[in-house]
């Protein structure tokens, strides 16, 4: 939804999607909209942790393990790392100064600049043939694992919480329209793990002083990117939830 779009093309739009047998949602004009602005974290949190020195098969097992369809290296490789390179180059020459940062940027850059741009020419952060897929094994020679390996649990409370706190800052900054739309949009668009019921339930399930409270010791620990949204810290205070009117 533009600025100028009025009620009548909204419902003629909802219409034409639910007669070509899809789900729709609404969302209003913003940068990276919703699904694809929130499906970015998961991918780039999962190549953050790889300077960490995770593990690439423990990072790609955190992902399965909590719920998510395709694990965080192998999705980053079908959408091709030299598109989100695209896009973040995009962001940064329409941004300037106020472009958003992640440490999984560096990881995208290290690997185009060596070519491996993902499935599409067979080169990414896996090898891939018609035979299947494998980690490519120079991933242990750019990003040498930690002596120490975290705990699965921090692994992937690090895929969710990137995810579903964006999806909370989508609602605050109004980019959604409802709860539902969120939520809907999660499963359906991305494949938020579909048992938590969607990015916006997965908090409420978890309670909103829980949330912050993890978000702000992973936001200790990984950097601002963490830090509990301004809607879910009004709800830790005032025993809130996420809920449609």
């Amino acid at each position: 939804v533009g600025k100028l779009t009025n009620d009548a093309t909204l419902a003629r739009a909802f219409d034409y999607v639910l007669q070509i047998g899809k789900t729709p949602i609404v969302v209003n004009d913003s940068r990276g909209f919703y699904t694809s602005r929130v499906f970015g974290t998961y991918v780039m949190e999962g190549l953050a942790m790889l300077l960490d020195g995770v593990h690439p098969r423990a990072i790609e097992a955190a992902g399965l393990q909590a719920g998510m369809p395709m694990p965080a290296l192998a999705l980053q490789d079908e959408v091709s790392l030299s598109l989100s390179l695209l896009v973040a180059e995009q962001t940064i020459k329409d941004l300037g100064a106020n472009a958003p940062s992640h440490p999984g940027l560096a990881v995208v850059r290290q690997l185009c600049a060596l070519g491996r741009v993902g499935k599409k020419t067979g080169k990414g952060l896996y090898d891939w043939s018609a035979d299947g897929k494998v980690l490519w094994p120079g991933l242990a020679e750019l990003y040498p694992l930690a002596a120490v390996q975290p705990a699965q649990r921090e692994l992937m409370d690090r895929l969710m919480f990137a995810q579903a706190n964006e999806a909370a800052r989508c609602f605050e900054e109004g980019v959604l329209h409802s709860v539902r739309d969120a939520n809907i949009g999660s499963i359906f668009g991305w494949g938020f793990a579909p048992f938590h019921g969607g990015t916006l339930q997965y908090i409420n399930a978890m309670g909103a002083p829980a949330f912050v409270a993890r978000a702000r010791e992973l936001a200790a620990r990984f950097g601002p990117r963490f830090l509990p949204a301004a809607v879910v810290l009004a709800q830790a205070e005032s025993g809130g939830r996420f809920t449609d009117p």
